[in-house]
């Protein structure tokens, strides 16, 4: 990690890139409170997009500056969409117009165009990068490209496993549901994950099984049939697909906002249910954990599933299998050398000795009540930034 120019938090203020309303920045300007600090300075996504603000005149020597994520405002998804709109290859994936996406309504759980929702993500993200290149020294918690490249699951998986990171196979992207098929046969892959490439919280997943007798497909998503074509929605309500038809028409239909495969591998149970960990690194160390149990293939915390006892995995698992899951997350996070946090999906195999990392998430830090040595995850953050050369430099 570069060396600083400044010792932020001893001479500089907290700026936030965000959604002031947010829960996130809600939380994270609590955490400064009880830290003693001054409230961050926010900056709007809706009045960078609309270039009301820029951040130089904001910004000033000695700054720590925060990335947050834009979700949860449907006028920063409409806009990121608006910058999409030209950027998208057309002929390949799901687009709307600038034109109907201003005139379009907010609704509820609806999936839309994400390749061009991610291209536009990444083009609010460049400019983010370009203005901060024009303000004084400062540090980043997040860098721009490691979003970017977290946000992109076909590139962050072949960074991770470039770097010799424990991950799932992947099977390569995969255009339509008969290309899907021909490849699980070549493999002689009987189950494999499904996900949007640039979704988040299980957002377009689908786990799909198939043997000779039979075919089927779990997924969030509800595919809803109209005179304007298919429509998809994401539910917290786990759907059970089992007509080769309906299936093909899923995922064909989110082909279309491109896609990314990996082997299905299976899940370690415990008290009668399969979890998976979100293991939070901050500053190379892993801290904050969370084990998160389910009935089914799918483990997200917004899909009403339960927290588990984290210190009866690390004893089920033993001291070296656990000290090697933690390692695994930290060096999984040190492809992201820039970033001073991130939140790491990884999946304990049974037998809990072997593992590997779903996930790499830029905003995965979102755990309230959550603590370690006492600290939230944001206090944490902030705390991490004035002891340690973390982050990066500009």
């Amino acid at each position: 990690m570069s060396p600083s120019a400044s010792r932020p938090g001893r001479t500089g203020n907290i700026v936030v890139v965000g959604n002031p309303d947010g829960r996130r920045v809600e939380l994270f300007q609590a955490a400064l409170c009880r830290l003693g600090l001054p409230p961050a300075c926010t900056v709007a996504y809706t009045d960078l997009l609309a270039g009301r603000r820029v951040l130089p005149e904001v910004v000033r020597e000695g700054d720590i500056v925060r990335i947050e994520s834009p979700g949860k405002d449907w006028a920063v998804e409409q806009a990121l969409l608006v910058a999409g709109a030209d950027l998208v290859d057309r002929s390949r994936f799901e687009h709307l117009p600038r034109e109907a996406i201003l005139r379009m309504p907010f609704d509820r759980g609806r999936i839309l165009p994400s390749r061009q929702w991610y291209r536009g993500w990444c083009a609010l993200l460049q400019t983010v990068a370009h203005q901060l290149r024009e303000c004084p020294p400062h540090r980043l918690m997040l860098s721009p490209d490691d979003i970017a490249i977290m946000f992109d699951k076909p590139a962050c998986h072949a960074r991770l496993q470039a770097a010799g990171i424990a991950v799932p196979p992947s099977l390569g992207e995969v255009d339509s549901f008969h290309a899907l098929a021909a490849r699980m046969e070549s493999l002689k892959w009987p189950r494999v994950f499904v996900k949007l490439a640039h979704g988040s919280s299980a957002s377009g997943a689908v786990a799909l099984e198939t043997s000779r007798e039979r075919m089927q497909a779990f997924s969030t998503v509800e595919v809803v049939e109209s005179s304007d074509g298919l429509t998809l929605y994401n539910s917290r309500r786990l759907q059970t697909y089992r007509r080769p038809a309906e299936i093909a028409r899923l995922i064909d239909a989110l082909c279309r906002h491109r896609i990314h495969v990996e082997r299905w591998l299976p899940k370690a149970g415990i008290a009668g249910r399969t979890f998976d960990l979100r293991v939070v690194v901050i500053a190379g160390q892993a801290r904050h954990v969370v084990v998160r149990m389910s009935r089914g293939p799918m483990t997200n915390l917004h899909l009403l599933n339960a927290r588990g006892d984290i210190d009866a995995v690390a004893a089920r698992m033993g001291v070296d299998a656990w000290a090697a899951a933690r390692e695994t997350c930290e060096h999984a996070m040190a492809c992201f050398p820039d970033s001073l946090y991130g939140g790491i999906d990884l999946l304990v195999e049974p037998g809990y000795r072997r593992h590997a990392v779903l996930e790499v998430n830029a905003f995965g830090d979102l755990l309230p009540d959550v603590v370690w040595q006492g600290q939230d995850t944001y206090m944490a953050e902030v705390n991490a930034m004035q002891h340690v050369e973390a982050g990066v430099s500009v």
